[in-house]
């Protein structure tokens, strides 16, 4: 992950991205849900009037008209209607019978059922959902978080317990939630305190262990106190390599109302990237980036270093892109990169918009690495002005999918963590505490 507080912006001119980054252009596997999704309607009910022999029987009551509305994941309508009103004593029965009851309501938009994924296809899929192709890759791992995910028990998904020094977030399991066919993650105060986050680092989070950040040959590190709690999607081992890495992903709105500025939109990062651990032996990483202080552009970096704990500048090729006229990055787009040995390349909705084929001091990854998505927030004004933050705020993932490339010979291999070379999974990597440590 970089911190840095510019970039020069490459050579690609509006025009030429206007159709490679248009809102939700080119998501061939975009989830189209079930017919239904309206609203439910009941029948008008109306109570009937008493017989009266003795006296007149009170009129019924009115039914409720109109069932429920389904809730955004699918809810149902109000079964039943209203009942009427009973008759006053002395009348002879009037039967009151309320409205009938409401319908069920449709299936919302969103609402994602678990099928299970195609052969040789690992993780959790959706109903409905295709899966494109792409030459030279072959689809290995769908995550469309078609129900929440047990971050503590699924094979290839944790959360980290880091807090990475050049910020004042502390990640947390509990501010990785999901709904809808999508995963969730929130930056606010940590659970349970009266902690609230500052626009500087307000240090209000107890230092502690932590797993995540663990530096080698030691199984964990000792980190600082922070200030804002969020969350951190990641898989568990050091398995990934060369392949076609895609995401379907909005940004948050830090500060509603300045969204849409460069200088009013907050300090945060929001992301998905490879990352392998520890990094004090290797820092290898390829990422796409959403900034607020580049409201209407795309970054992205790729890293190789040795020995290195802090961001190494001097192993770093970091760039950011324009976007199209009225691309935004709270904006839901499919952004994705191809890492292969002699190039990496950037997409957003399928079209090309960077590629890396290495350098003297930076070339390209070799070793395998974690797939990793988090909501990261900054103090000072590397990405924005966290002045401006308003909390809480979330970043919203509709999926992510891995096609693993057809001349790779090793990596996502299984079973895990057996498999793995003795580096992949040294005493370094393991991710929280609630993990069993798996090194060497």
């Amino acid at each position: 992950m970089k911190l840095w507080a510019s970039a020069p912006v490459i050579g690609l001119s509006i025009a030429a991205l206007a159709v490679a980054c248009s809102d939700n252009a080119g998501d061939d596997n975009k989830y189209t849900p079930p017919a239904g999704g309206g609203t439910a309607t009941g029948g008008n009910a109306t109570g009937g009037s008493g017989m009266t022999t003795g006296g007149t029987g009170t009129t019924g009551g009115t039914g409720t008209p109109t069932g429920g509305t389904g809730n955004p994941t699918g809810g149902t309508g109000n079964p039943t209607g209203g009942t009427g009103g009973a008759d006053t004593a002395g009348g002879n029965g009037g039967t009151t019978v309320g409205g009938s009851g409401g319908g069920t309501g449709g299936t919302a938009p969103g609402a994602e059922t678990k099928v299970a994924c195609p052969a040789n296809v690992l993780g959790h899929c959706s109903m409905g959902v295709t899966y494109p192709p792409h030459a030279g890759f072959t689809l290995a791992l769908v995550e469309d978080f078609p129900e929440p995910l047990d971050l503590n028990a699924d094979p290839i998904w944790t959360w980290s317990d880091g807090s990475p020094a050049d910020g004042q977030t502390e990640f947390e399991e509990d501010n990785i939630t999901f709904a809808g066919g999508k995963m969730i993650i929130t930056a606010d105060q940590k659970s349970g305190t009266n902690c609230m986050p500052k626009t500087t680092n307000a240090a209000c989070i107890d230092g502690r262990t932590s797993f995540g950040e663990a530096l080698d040959p030691n199984p964990s590190a000792t980190i600082g106190k922070m200030g804002v709690a969020s969350g951190e999607l990641r898989t568990k081992y050091n398995n990934f390599r060369y392949g076609y890495y895609e995401v379907k992903f909005s940004a948050p709105i830090a500060n509603p109302g300045g969204e849409n500025t460069d200088n009013m939109s907050g300090d945060f990062l929001s992301t998905m990237f490879v990352f392998r651990t520890p990094k004090n032996v290797k820092w290898n990483e390829i990422d796409i980036e959403l900034e607020p202080n580049h409201h209407n552009m795309i970054a992205g970096n790729a890293v190789n270093a040795t020995g290195a704990v802090g961001y190494p500048a001097g192993n770093a090729s970091p760039f950011v892109v324009p976007g199209p006229a009225n691309y935004l990055i709270h904006q839901e787009h499919v952004y994705a990169f191809s890492w292969m040995p002699d190039k990496i390349e950037w997409f957003c909705d399928g079209m090309s918009i960077h590629s890396f084929a290495g350098s003297g001091s930076d070339p390209i990854s070799t070793l395998s690495s974690k797939v990793m998505m988090n909501l990261w927030i900054f103090s000072g004004t590397a990405f924005g002005d966290g002045v401006n933050n308003k909390y809480p705020f979330k970043a919203t993932y509709d999926y992510f999918h891995f096609y693993k490339a057809d001349s790779e010979a090793k990596y996502p291999c299984t079973p895990t963590p057996g498999c793995l070379d003795a580096a992949d999974k040294t005493k370094s990597a393991q991710n929280n505490p609630k993990e069993v440590n798996y090194g060497q």
